[in-house]
Formats: structure tokens, C-alpha cells, sequence
């Protein structure tokens, strides 16, 4: 989430003209050269910088090279550099085939200037694919302020893949100054230069290598071995099948048949299936949204005038309360389990269940932590592939640890590995604190309940105070820095008042589980009435928050806002739960207890995991041109992200999740 809020705030900066104001330090260091270039006296008058100039920046690169004094280079490397570059400028104005294809793959004045569309990256795959002599393509990519408020100029040339580029950064840069033009150094130059690399064996590629090549055979192996046990009409040993790709994946797309026992219905909740899969399918959806804001696209002001759109926001702003889903239903499978296992055994031994929880949800998360830190770099290749990447590798390469301990939120909140697992670390956090709480609500009963729910207004108001003591607003745009997302976004005692009342609810389940809760039903509709009108206010106020005008209302409302939207929402869910089981729930019941959530819902944690890293490698990374915006490409994106995400996390459940959780329920059962 922090990774796409700067790259966010970047996009806006980008396609705006620097309008932004300094929400982190990207911007600051582009506000800062902007002053610089102001203060330069070699700064074009108003109007005398426009189109022309622009499109003129390229070509007149070329005469620079041509003209470029070798001699004075003092570095070997650096000469050699350009003086090739020179003979390529030479050859150009020569009209040789070579050199004009080598400036044919160049970025040009990009389409749409005075619309905001800054970005002109030229033929991505033509500069990597050229040859000439020994000379191969390198893709460097620039950022530079232009006068007359025009907007960041993002051109990207080709150069030989020997060249350094920092080399060519110092170049293109002396040339640009003298034409009035100042080049940004938002990145280091190394990440926005891409060239032929071989992998580099270092211990991390060397480890995943190893792991995987160590898991690999055992899916081979056990899924062989599955396949002969069918084949002689034998018993399948659950030990030697656990990696068996057959049998994990068969086990994953089961649909098991709806019960028609009333009994059976309120043990296994099966209407939570639909809000799993649905809850993810949204927060999917929030994330494509997230990505798509960091595109480059030829039409921005077409895609920021979507994105304060009420459709915007009930795919987007809304969506970031279908974590709160998660939450409030962890916190009501916990208490249900725990209470159920102190009913059999009187009581539980708290460091088994923590194991068992541990083994479940960080065999998946290592692997991803592993391949991020080894192999991601090698996947592909794009005009923003370094800059990502290197910043998913260096803050997992540097706090992995801490994510696999889930205690990332608190430890480096502002440099997460995965930044979407921050929600790992609260819920792990909040399992270990769940004996000290369900024990005594089991012993004591419900006057344990003013205790929890005292908790959960403590968290409320935590937030709240929070916001008003910071000045934090709703539109997480217009606050400065990452303090919003460090102090209320994902602190674990920001965030369990949502996991507080699903333990209580948990908690009401479980003491009526086998009666029911008889209510006229007139009392249903009232609440039916009451959830849907809350959940349309929650609509209506994330809009208007998001959208509206900051100096129209007090901060106190968007403080309001964040502290009890969350648990507000998340007590519809559970409202929608209640109604479902105890035979009140209707056509929502119905559609969320269909057979074909279940495969989905069985996945959710995978995809949750997953999705984030497919969308940056599938669909932001790689991006090689500048794109169009239009809602409906939106909608294919978010079709392509849910399927993709899907479809992989079926084999890495398959793989890393199925076969753990099989393993301890063999190896570790009481």
C-alpha cells in the first residue's frame, strides 16, 4: 500500500505539471529543483518555450553528440562511451541506416503536451534489440522540468550498453541546461537504464534456487507416486501424497454440497465463503485501481476525473473495508474455534496453536518473500521494471525477518516487505492475544463481553485523537508524508476494533449455535433496513470525503469517518452473517452460500498474498509505451488481475500452502 500511494503521488505529480503539493520525498526533491531552475537566469521567458521546443530536445541532442569534444572525457570507460555516441550522432546526420534507426527508437515531443501527457518513452523493445557492430541498445529513461508550467517531460533515448548510466545521465543533463531545461534525479540513474544483464549468483538467487529446487522434486515425486497408488487400486499414504499436485489441486476446487441440516448450516457458516471470495475479488479491484493511477497514460486528466467519480469510489475508497471483512471474520472463526476446543477439553495449550497457526500462513508468505529477494528482477523488463523492483528486493532483502515474524508493522512500517502484509502482522499479533481474551469469556461469560468491547472504544478512539491530533485527512493524497498509514492504517491497536467485535460475535454464535436466535420478523426487516442504510452512508461519506473540497468541512468528520466506518461496515457483514444462519438472510444467503464461492474462498489468503506482486509484474512494470485510460480498459485490467491472480495462487496453494498445513496436521497432531 505505501509502494502505490508514492508511486500515486508521483503519477500525479507527473501528469500535473508539479501542481502536487509535497505529500513525500519524490516531490520534495522535484520542488526543489523546480526552485533551482526558476533561480536559473538560462531560463526561457514566458512563451518562449512551447511545443516547438520541446519537440526540438531530441534532435537537437543529436547535433550536441556530434559536436562533443572526446577528448575532454578523462575517464577510459566514459570516452569510449562517447565516442560512440558521437559517431552514432556523426552517422545520423549522415543519413547511414544504422544511426537512423538508432534514433528512430528515441522518444519524441509526446502527444497531448498542453493535456498534461509529459511522457514520450519512444520504442522500448526497438532500442533493446539494437545491434550495430559491437554496440548493443541500452533503455535510459529521463525526467526533466520544463518551463511555462508545462508538465515533467519523461523522454527516454538509447544508448551502447557499455555506457554507464550515470555518464549518460551528466550528459543528456549538460545538454539540457543549456537549453533551459533542468534534469530531475528522482531515481539513481542505474534504475532507469535497462541492458542485457546475466543473473547474478549471489545468496538469495543461490537459497531460492536450492528451496525451490527442493520442493520442485517433491511435487514431482509425490504427485508420481499418487498417480501409481490410483493406477494399482491401492490405499494413498497422506504423508508421502502431501505435495501431490493432484491431490492438492483436487482438494482446492471441491465444491462439497450444501447441507440441508439447520444444524450442520450454523456450524459451518456457509455463507462466509461469499464473503471471502467477494471481499478479495474487491480488494483486488482496489488494487488494479491503485496501479492504474501509476500507468503511464496519454489522456491523465480523462483518468483523474474517473478516479473522483462515485463509480471510482465504490470500486476503490470503499474497497479498502473489505480488509476490515477479513478482520471481523478472524476475529469470529478464532473465538468460535477456541471456544469450541475449550468445550471438548476444558482447556488449550496456547504454543501449539500458535505453531499451528505460524506453519499455515508463513510457508506461502516465505516462498514469495524468497522469489522476491532472488528471482523477480530476472522476470522482465520495463521502463519502470528497475525502480520497482529494486524497492520490493531492497526492503525485503533488509526486513524480511521481520516480515516472517509478522511484527513488520511496528518494527519498519515505513519500509514493508510487500507492503499489503501489514494485515499479516495485525492478525497474527491479535491470534496471540486471543487466549487472554477467550479463555476468560469462556470461564466468566458475558461480563467478559464490557471488557473486549471496552477495548474495541479504546482502539476507536485512538484513531480518532489521532487523526485530530495530526491533522490527518480522509483523501490520503492531501496529508503529508506516510503518517496516516505508520500511526492508523497498520498499527494492530489501530486496527482490532473490527477483529474485537468479530470475537464477540464469535462469541454469540457459538453460545446459540444450537438454538438459534428467535426473533420476530419484524425485527429482521429493522435490521435488514438499518444495515442497508448504514452501508449506503458509508458510500455516500467516502465520496464526499475523497472527492470534496478539503476546506468545506472540518477534519473532525474525516476523523469521525476513520474511526468508526470501519467497525460500522464490518457490523453489517456480521449483521448479514446473523440474519444468513439463523434462516433470515433470503437471496443474499442464498447467493453467498453458492457452491462456487467455496474453491474461491478456500484460495483467499493465497490470492491475497499474490495479487499485489502479479499486478506489479504483469501489469505496471513491464509497461513499455504510454497508454490510453478509458474505464473500459479499466474493466479488462480488473477481469486480467482476478483471473491471473486466480489461476496462480491454485499452484502456489497447491505448492506452499496445502501441503504445510497437511504436514502439521501428520506431524504435529495432539
Amino acid at each position: 500500500m505505501r509502494l502505490l500511494w508514492l508511486m500515486a503521488a508521483l503519477s500525479c505529480l507527473l501528469g500535473s505539471g508539479a501542481q502536487q503539493s509535497s505529500i513525500d520525498p519524490i516531490v520534495q526533491a522535484v520542488d526543489r529543483q523546480r526552485r533551482i531552475l526558476l533561480q536559473n537566469q538560462t531560463q526561457p521567458r514566458s512563451g518562449e518555450f512551447s511545443v516547438d521546443e520541446v519537440a526540438g530536445l531530441s534532435r537537437g541532442f543529436v547535433d550536441f553528440l556530434a559536436e562533443f569534444d572526446v577528448p575532454l572525457v578523462e575517464n577510459e570507460g566514459d570516452r569510449i562511451c562517447v565516442k560512440t555516441l558521437s559517431d552514432l550522432a556523426q552517422g545520423y546526420l549522415q543519413r547511414h541506416q544504422y544511426a537512423q534507426e538508432w534514433y528512430d527508437s528515441w522518444g519524441k515531443v509526446p502527444s497531448g503536451l498542453y493535456y498534461g501527457n509529459g511522457m514520450t518513452f519512444g520504442n522500448y523493445d526497438q532500442c533493446r534489440n539494437y545491434r550495430w557492430e559491437n554496440v548493443k541498445g541500452q533503455h535510459c529513461t529521463f525526467y526533466s522540468f520544463l518551463p511555462n508550467d508545462l508538465p515533467v517531460l519523461q523522454s527516454s533515448i538509447c544508448v551502447p550498453h557499455f555506457c554507464d548510466p550515470q555518464t549518460v545521465h551528466d550528459t543528456f543533463g549538460k545538454y539540457l541546461m543549456t537549453k533551459g531545461v533542468v534534469l530531475l534525479d528522482v531515481f539513481d540513474a542505474e534504475q532507469l537504464c535497462h541492458r542485457d544483464r546475466s543473473v547474478e549468483y549471489h545468496g538469495g538467487v543461490i537459497t531460492a534456487i536450492v528451496i525451490f529446487s527442493i520442493i520442485a522434486t517433491l511435487v514431482l515425486a509425490s504427485t508420481i507416486y499418487e498417480f501409481a497408488m490410483v493406477f494399482l487400486d491401492r490405499e494413498v499414504n497422506s504423508l508421502m501424497s502431501a505435495f501431490s499436485l493432484y491431490r492438492n489441486i483436487r482438494s482446492i476446487i471441491h465444491i462439497a454440497p450444501k447441507s440441508k441440516d439447520v444444524q450442520k448450516q450454523r456450524d459451518t457458516i456457509e455463507c462466509v465463503n461469499g464473503i471471502r471470495a467477494l471481499s478479495m475479488i474487491w480488494i483486488i479491484i482496489v488494487h488494479v485501481h491503485e496501479t492504474m493511477l501509476i500507468i503511464p497514460v496519454g489522456n491523465p486528466p480523462a483518468r483523474t476525473n474517473y478516479m473522483y467519480t462515485f463509480v471510482s469510489s465504490t470500486f476503490w475508497i470503499v474497497g479498502y473495508l473489505a480488509v476490515d471483512t477479513f478482520l471481523a471474520l478472524s476475529g469470529m472463526f478464532v473465538a468460535i474455534s477456541m471456544l469450541r476446543e475449550l468445550d471438548k477439553k476444558q482447556k488449550f495449550n496456547p504454543l501449539w496453536l500458535y505453531l499451528h497457526r505460524y506453519i499455515r500462513i508463513t510457508a506461502p508468505l516465505a516462498a514469495l518473500v524468497l522469489i522476491t529477494v532472488s528471482l523477480t528482477m530476472y522476470m522482465g523488463e520495463g521502463v519502470m521494471w528497475k525502480w520497482l523492483i529494486d524497492q520490493m528486493q531492497v526492503t525485503c532483502s533488509k526486513y524480511w525477518w521481520s516480515t516472517l515474524l509478522h511484527i513488520q508493522n511496528y518494527v519498519n512500517p515505513e519500509e514493508l516487505c510487500l507492503s499489503h502484509t501489514w494485515y499479516l502482522s495485525v492478525d497474527m499479533q491479535l491470534y496471540i492475544i486471543a487466549p487472554a481474551l477467550i479463555y476468560p469469556l469462556w470461564r466468566y461469560g458475558k461480563r467478559v463481553l464490557w471488557g473486549i468491547g471496552f477495548l474495541a472504544l479504546l482502539s476507536i478512539f485512538c484513531v480518532f485523537t489521532t487523526f485530530i491530533v495530526n491533522e490527518f485527512r480522509f483523501n490520503f493524497f492531501a496529508n503529508e508524508g506516510f503518517g496516516r498509514s505508520r500511526l492508523t492504517y497498520y498499527p494492530t491497536h489501530a486496527r482490532m476494533s473490527v477483529w474485537l467485535w468479530g470475537l464477540i460475535f464469535g462469541y454469540i454464535l457459538h453460545i446459540t449455535r444450537k438454538s438459534g436466535v428467535t426473533l420476530p420478523k419484524k425485527y429482521y426487516a429493522i435490521g435488514w433496513a438499518t444495515c442497508l442504510a448504514l452501508l449506503g452512508l458509508i458510500w455516500y461519506a467516502s465520496f464526499e470525503l475523497f472527492s470534496s473540497d478539503l476546506s468545506t468541512f472540518s477534519l473532525v468528520a474525516d476523523a469521525f469517518f476513520e474511526s468508526m466506518g470501519r467497525s460500522v461496515f464490518a457490523m453489517c457483514v456480521m449483521w448479514i452473517i446473523f440474519a444468513s444462519i439463523n434462516g433470515q438472510g433470503g437471496i443474499v444467503n442464498d447467493i453467498l452460500s453458492a457452491g462456487i464461492w467455496q474453491p474461491l474462498a478456500k484460495l483467499s489468503y493465497v490470492m491475497y498474498l499474490m495479487h499485489t506482486t502479479v499486478l506489479v509484474l504483469a501489469s505496471l512494470a513491464n509497461v513499455k509505451t504510454v497508454l490510453h485510460f478509458s474505464f473500459a480498459d479499466m474493466l479488462y485490467r480488473i477481469w486480467g488481475a482476478i483471473g491471473l491472480t486466480t489461476t496462480l495462487a491454485v499452484f502456489w496453494s497447491a505448492i506452499f500452502e496445502v501441503p504445510f498445513v497437511t504436514l502439521d496436521k501428520i506431524l504435529l497432531k495432539s
